[in-house]
């Protein structure tokens, strides 16, 4: 009964346990969202998990601040064990898979930033609330996510963050707000 829950379009086309290789980047669609982590059809005989602490560098409290089911996202494979699949959409995460010890982002470099300052940033995920961007301070290099929220895309309504932005575009944005403590960066692409 195990092939009737498998859609007969993924079956056919399925990417075998054996096939795909740690370290590999896929385009995968979020089946479904749990407390600590999303499942990921990425084209294999089997979904992948996400772990929370792999959706993102900051630490995620709720998955779905980052992700819905349907959602198109871009994965790495991370480990495979007993035909089960471990994914991330860190791409840095894919070394060391101890976790845990990262360092918080520092985003001491963008505080000072003017409100007033562009710069160029690469979106890297896109939600129904908006895009995750990043950016590169204007000094010494480091980089760091913000999120641009939906109504900071441009003026005007959204109706689709999708419509108007796709992952690994590149992005004209600014700095308006930056939280130490929760080591999170709001940015937006309007003028001010």
């Amino acid at each position: 009964g195990r092939l009737a829950t498998r859609s007969s379009r993924t079956a056919l086309s399925a990417m075998r346990y054996d096939d795909v290789q740690v370290g590999e980047k896929f385009r995968g669609t979020v089946k479904t969202i749990a407390s600590f982590g999303a499942f990921v059809d990425f084209g294999a005989d089997a979904d992948g998990l996400v772990h929370i602490s792999q959706i993102a560098d900051d630490r995620v409290n709720d998955v779905r601040d980052y992700l819905e089911e349907g959602q198109q996202i871009e994965v790495w494979l991370k480990q495979k064990r007993d035909g089960k699949f471990g994914l991330t959409m860190v791409e840095s995460k894919l070394s060391g898979g101890g976790g845990g010890a990262r360092e918080p982002v520092n985003l001491s470099p963008f505080e000072g930033m003017a409100s007033d300052v562009w710069v160029t940033g690469t979106v890297v995920t896109i939600t129904n609330f908006g895009a995750f961007v990043k950016v590169t301070a204007p000094k010494g290099g480091a980089t760091a996510q913000g999120l641009v929220h939906i109504t900071q895309i441009q003026d005007g309504f959204v109706e689709s963050v999708a419509d108007l932005l796709q992952i690994g575009q590149e992005v004209q944005v600014r700095v308006t707000s930056v939280d130490m403590g929760a080591g999170k960066m709001s940015l937006s692409m309007k003028e001010e």
